[in-house]
Parts: structure tokens; C-alpha cells; sequence
């Protein structure tokens, strides 16, 4: 499979702004984000605003993530994507507070903050959960129609050329009969 980073910077683009509580005192709310996809790394960069929960006053932030991790929900055939923190940049640092206020917000983020600012990345995509084989009737040939069923799961990502590529294992899922099939 392939996603183009366009796709995923429109996805972004369309739940923005995104406003929450991280954890450990602070709200982050993000007015834009773009992507980069490029020499290994699926780069998400969002920015916007990060205070203290007490506080009406907070800093311009930059929030650097990578995709890091696929999977592909297998009945709707939903690309779900795990965003890994990288790092946060802030313009002023000291209306977040004291004792490394970064720090502390990059923890918060990457312990379940970013979940719960972003949600779960979902890519919208179309895979097959089963093999049409078309029946065969020729003079020498036969072959009867099968459906197989199949089980696909994203095995590895790859980033480059502005791609995001997701190799996939795909296997034959055992068939279980209906508990009124006879056989």
C-alpha cells in the first residue's frame, strides 16, 4: 500500500484546530499541521499554542512527531497510524513555567498526550478481505469459483519520495464452518 503525504496532511488539515488537556498541567491547542515524508521519516509537525491549565497565557509551540507504526483494521480496512513525539519547540518557555517546562510537555505528550489531542490517525483506505477466482470451463481447463477468505495485516513502513509504503502479510484465513453446514 501506498499513502501520499498530501492525503495525510489533508487529514490533519480537517480536524484542525484541535484543543486539549496533555496531562501534567498543560493544554496544547494546535492550529495547523503540515507533513514531510521524506529520507526515513514520516515527519507530522503541528503548531499552535501550549499554557498551563491555570493560566490564560501560554507559548507558541511546535510539536515534532513521526508516524511510527501502521495498522490496518481488518473490517473496515482502516489505516490506523501510531504519531511517535519527537521533540517540542516553544517561542517562550518561561510562561509554561519552571523546571524544564519543555521537557515536562514533551513527557506529557508522549505518554498519551498526543492521543489525547489527535486521536488515533485513521487513513482511509480499501483492502480485500478475500480472492475472487472466477470459474474456468474450457477443453482443457476447469476450474471451479472460489472465494477465499484472506487475513492482512501491515507488516513494515518504509518513507520516502514523499510516500508512506506499508508492506503487507497477506495469508489465507482458515475456513470455519457454520455451525449448520454439514461436511
Amino acid at each position: 500500500m501506498v499513502v501520499d503525504q498530501a492525503l495525510v496532511q489533508d487529514l490533519l488539515r480537517a480536524v484542525t484546530p484541535m484543543d486539549a488537556y496533555v496531562g501534567s498541567g498543560f493544554r496544547v491547542r494546535i492550529d495547523s499541521a503540515d507533513t514531510a515524508f521524506g529520507d526515513g521519516v514520516a515527519l507530522v509537525r503541528m503548531t499552535g499554542i501550549a499554557s498551563l491549565e491555570t493560566s490564560p497565557v501560554g507559548a507558541a509551540v511546535t510539536v515534532f512527531g513521526a508516524i511510527d507504526a501502521v495498522r490496518i483494521e481488518p473490517r473496515s480496512g482502516v489505516l490506523r497510524c501510531s504519531v511517535a513525539i519527537l521533540g517540542v519547540e516553544a517561542e517562550d518557555a518561561k510562561a509554561l513555567g519552571r523546571n524544564d517546562p519543555i521537557g515536562r510537555l514533551t513527557e506529557a505528550l508522549a505518554h498519551g498526550g498526543l492521543s489525547m489531542l489527535l486521536g488515533g490517525l485513521e487513513i482511509p483506505v480499501r483492502v480485500e478481505n478475500h480472492l475472487s477466482i472466477p470459474a474456468v470451463a474450457s477443453k482443457r481447463l476447469q476450474i471451479v469459483a472460489e472465494d477465499l477468505p484472506l487475513t492482512v495485516g501491515a507488516q513494515q513502513i518504509k518513507v520516502f519520495g514523499g510516500k508512506l509504503w506499508i508492506f503487507v502479510d497477506v495469508a489465507l484465513r482458515p475456513h470455519v464452518p457454520s455451525l449448520g453446514a454439514k461436511g
